[in-house]
C-alpha cells in the first residue's frame, strides 16, 4: 500500500508575507501586547457575595475585583472550597475550574474535585453568577443571573481575570502556591492555553476538547499564544468534536511550547462531564502530587505499511494500545467521519500496527487503565494520509 504523505504542513515558517515576516510570524503575538502579569499576579480584593440564591453547602461564593470594563471596575463570581482530607505538609495542592461556553462557575464540579483532595475555585467568566435553587444540580438546571453591566464576553477581560483568580486561589489559607493547576474545559480550554502564556506559576494545565490552532481564523482566539505557552499542558480531546477537527488539534500540539501529553478518543462526548475525566485526575495528580502520568508516545511515524511509535513513558504499565483511523476523507463535515479501532502490538519499546487499506488520519493510543471514557491513554501525533 503505497501512500505519500501530506508534506505541506512541515513546510509552516517557509513563505513570507509582504512586510518580508513568515507566516508564523505574522500569527504569533506576545501576551504581553495585551495582558501585563506584573498587575495581574498581585492578589485581587474580594468580598463575599451578598446572593443568597447562589450559596452552596460546603463551598465560599465571593465577588473578585476583576480587570476593569470600558475603563470602570468590574467584579466576577466564583466558588471556592477547601477538601475534608488531611492538609499535606506545604499546604494543599490547588485547583483552578475554567468553565466552557455556556456554562458557570458549577457547583457540582468545583464539589468533585474537592473530593480528590485540592482545594477548588471555580469562577464564571460570563459576568454571571449561579443560582442554586435544585438539591442536584447539573449543567443543565443550572439557572444564571447577570451581574453588574449584563452578561459580556470580552476575551481580554476574561484571560486577566482568571490569572487573578489565580493570584487569589494562591493566596489563599493553607494552599500550597507552589501547587495549582488549571482545568480549562471547551471554550475555557482556548482561554487556557491563553492563561499558560500569560501565568507562569502554574504547575502544568489541563485542556478538554479545545484549545487548537487555526492559522487561517482571524479571530482573537486561533492558537496565536501558544508558541508562549510557560506551563507544561496536556490535551484530552475527541476524534468526532463539533468546535476542532483531528488536524486543528494537532496543529494546537505542533505549536504548543510546552506539550506534556495528549489522548485522542473517538466519539468522546462534547459537555461538561469533561471534568469528570478520569485522564483529568491523573494528570493532575501528575503534576501536583508526584503521581503517575499517563503513557506517552513519540511522534507516529509511517515504514512501508505499518505505523509505528516509540514508547516515552509506560505510566503504570501499558495494557494494550489501539489504531484509530478514519477512511472517510470523503465526509467534508470532520465530526461526522466514522473513526474505527483495531488492536496494535506492543512491544517492549514500541507501538506498530499495519495500516489498513484507504486510511486517511490515523494514530496510535497506548492505555495503561480502563475508564468509562476510554481515556486513559497517551497518543501520538496525528498522520494525514494522501489518497
Amino acid at each position: 500500500m503505497l501512500k505519500k504523505l501530506l508534506i505541506a504542513r512541515c513546510m509552516m515558517g517557509l513563505i513570507c508575507g509582504s512586510d518580508g515576516l513568515s507566516d508564523e510570524q505574522n500569527f504569533r503575538e506576545a501576551p504581553e501586547k495585551y495582558w501585563n502579569y506584573a498587575e495581574l499576579s498581585k492578589v485581587p480584593e474580594f468580598r463575599e457575595a451578598p446572593y443568597a440564591d447562589s450559596k452552596y453547602e460546603g463551598l465560599r461564593d465571593v465577588l473578585i475585583q476583576g480587570a476593569p470594563v470600558d475603563g470602570k471596575p468590574a467584579e466576577f463570581f466564583a466558588y471556592y472550597g477547601y477538601p475534608e482530607t488531611v492538609m499535606p505538609e506545604g499546604g494543599y495542592p490547588a485547583v483552578l475550574l475554567i468553565h466552557g461556553g455556556g456554562g458557570t462557575a458549577y457547583p457540582q464540579y468545583t464539589k468533585l474535585w474537592l473530593k480528590q483532595g485540592y482545594v477548588v475555585m471555580a469562577l464564571d467568566w460570563y459576568n454571571q453568577r449561579p443560582l442554586t435553587n435544585p438539591e442536584k444540580p447539573t449543567e443543565t438546571n443550572v439557572a444564571r443571573a447577570d451581574l453588574d453591566g449584563g452578561k459580556r464576553q470580552n476575551h481580554e477581560v476574561n484571560v486577566a481575570n482568571m490569572v487573578l483568580a489565580h493570584s487569589l486561589l494562591r493566596s489563599l489559607k493553607n494552599v500550597n502556591p507552589e501547587k495549582t493547576v488549571f482545568v480549562g474545559l471547551s471554550w475555557g480550554s482556548w482561554y487556557g492555553a491563553m492563561v499558560a502564556a500569560v501565568d507562569p506559576r502554574f504547575k502544568g494545565g489541563i485542556e478538554i476538547y479545545c484549545g487548537d490552532v487555526k492559522r487561517d481564523n482571524t479571530a482573537f482566539i486561533n492558537g496565536r499564544f501558544h508558541h508562549a505557552a510557560k506551563i507544561p499542558l496536556y490535551w484530552v480531546a475527541s476524534t468526532n468534536d463539533q468546535n476542532v477537527t483531528p488536524a486543528t488539534l494537532q496543529a494546537g500540539f505542533d505549536e504548543c511550547a510546552k506539550l506534556e501529553n495528549q489522548s485522542l478518543v473517538i466519539r468522546l462526548p462534547h459537555s461538561h462531564v469533561g471534568f469528570e475525566f478520569p485522564s483529568c485526575f491523573r494528570m493532575a495528580e501528575y503534576f501536583l502530587k508526584g503521581g503517575t502520568g499517563l503513557p506517552k508516545l513519540s511522534r507516529a511515524r509511517i515504514e512501508g505499511n505499518l505505523i509505528q511509535a516509540d514508547i516515552l513513558s509506560q505510566g503504570k504499565g501499558i495494557t494494550h494500545a489501539i489504531l484509530c483511523y478514519t477512511e472517510d476523507a470523503a465526509e467534508k463535515v470532520t465530526h461526522k467521519r466514522l473513526w474505527k479501532s483495531i488492536p496494535a502490538q506492543v512491544s517492549e519499546n514500541s507501538v506498530q500496527a499495519e495500516l489498513p487499506k484507504e486510511v486517511h488520519q490515523c494514530f496510535l493510543s497506548a492505555y495503561d487503565e480502563k475508564s468509562p471514557f476510554n481515556d486513559l491513554c497517551g497518543s501520538t501525533s496525528l498522520i494525514e494520509l494522501d489518497l
